[in-house]
């Protein structure tokens, strides 16, 4: 009996040894370029870009395997390498924060609504004459200055913002109140924008 139990101990340890010995398929040799900049036009230098796959259907996004990330250099600039082509979304850090990143974040809180301060109003994108402070909205998320909302007469949704997850973040984007996606091809040349910069 003894000697069973030995062998198959043996048997897992020998198994276990040749699955961590097998290479890690390579990264894709995709590579897609561009600049980060805020609406401003100022460059997002020193912020760090990670990208994440849109789970649309279930209100999530997911960091990707191997999670391509970069830094944009002073003038904004940055490429990314290592994944396969397809719309993802880039969630960031700016220059100078640090925080965890999850490996995946629930967006769902982003699709509440909120009592509009013009109900008379319907169909219209409001905070566009006057920029908006900072505002929490739900525990999860800051909305960062200058976010506009749509309304949709006694109720608004949030439009076009910049988004803060927690404390520091990571921070996301929102446009037309969806989550800001971008076709990453191989070669790609892209241009992000940070809504609040």
């Amino acid at each position: 009996m003894k000697a069973k139990w030995l062998h198959t101990l043996v048997l897992a340890t020998a198994t276990a040894s040749i699955a961590i010995d097998q290479p890690k398929a390579p990264l894709p040799a995709t590579t897609a370029s561009g600049v980060f900049l805020g609406k401003s036009g100022k460059p997002m230098a020193g912020a760090r870009l990670i990208l994440c796959e849109a789970l649309e259907d279930q209100g999530k996004i997911r960091l990707l395997p191997d999670v391509p990330t970069v830094t944009a250099d002073p003038a904004g600039r940055f490429t990314m390498k290592g994944f396969k082509p397809g719309r993802y979304t880039v969630i960031y850090l700016p220059a100078g924060t640090n925080a965890a990143i999850p490996n995946e974040i629930d967006l769902s809180p982003l699709e509440a609504v909120d009592k509009s301060p013009v109900p008379l109003l319907n169909r219209v994108e409001i905070g566009t004459d006057k920029p908006y402070d900072a505002k929490p909205w739900t525990k999860q998320f800051t909305l960062m200055k200058g976010h506009t909302f749509w309304s949709m007469g006694q109720n608004m949704k949030i439009w076009n913002a910049t988004v803060r997850r927690g404390p520091s973040g990571p921070f996301l984007e929102l446009r037309k109140g969806a989550i800001a996606l971008q076709n990453f091809d191989d070669k790609a040349e892209l241009k992000l924008q940070a809504w609040s910069y």
